[in-house]
């Protein structure tokens, strides 16, 4: 299955390498095996193997959904010149957040919103970590499910799915849930 979804990301690559239009500034450089095994035993965790053979063999970083996937060190960073690995530093020292361990911000889609993945779940599900819509001391209500899988999720978008549109679009799920928080009384 993951060289079906290795292949689709491929195609989708020759014709938008991001979704809001980002290429990195060198290309597409693969990481290697060696830079990933210090990066997983840095961040006390190993990454999914999808995630890993996606990084290795396509690049790191720089393309996919929203400004692209951030790459782990030495990869492309965020627009905040943050790669993977130092976004989940940041946020795991701020005691505030709570931030899970093992739940890597891996896409950037701006105005602080990150697709993050578990790393710890044996599904590799996908949350949504949105600041924005954050009231109160409890960070919880950041933090929004989004794919059951990493694979659904890199899938869909290799197949074209505008991962945006489907969060928070007109019908998009995450869209509804901030609608009907800003109901409530």
């Amino acid at each position: 299955m993951d060289d079906l979804i290795i292949a689709a990301i491929r195609r989708r690559l020759k014709t938008d390498v991001t979704d809001l239009g980002r290429t990195p500034r060198t290309g597409l450089i693969p990481t290697n095996a060696g830079d990933i095994a210090d990066d997983e035993e840095h961040l006390r965790f190993r990454l999914p193997a999808l995630l890993k053979r996606i990084y290795a063999e396509i690049g790191n970083g720089g393309f996919g959904p929203g400004y692209g996937l951030i790459g782990l060190t030495n990869g492309v960073p965020d627009d905040t010149d943050k790669t993977a690995v130092a976004l989940y530093e940041v946020y795991r020292s701020a005691p505030e957040l709570r931030w899970p361990h093992g739940l890597l911000p891996i896409c950037h889609w701006g105005c602080a919103i990150y697709s993050c993945i578990d790393c710890l779940d044996p599904a590799s599900r996908m949350q949504i970590f949105d600041p924005n819509e954050h009231d109160g001391d409890d960070w919880t209500d950041a933090f929004f499910e989004d794919s059951p899988s990493f694979e659904d999720w890199i899938r869909s978008w290799a197949s074209g799915v505008n991962l945006w549109d489907k969060m928070y679009g007109d019908d998009g799920h995450i869209a509804r849930i901030i609608s009907a928080r800003r109901k409530r009384p």
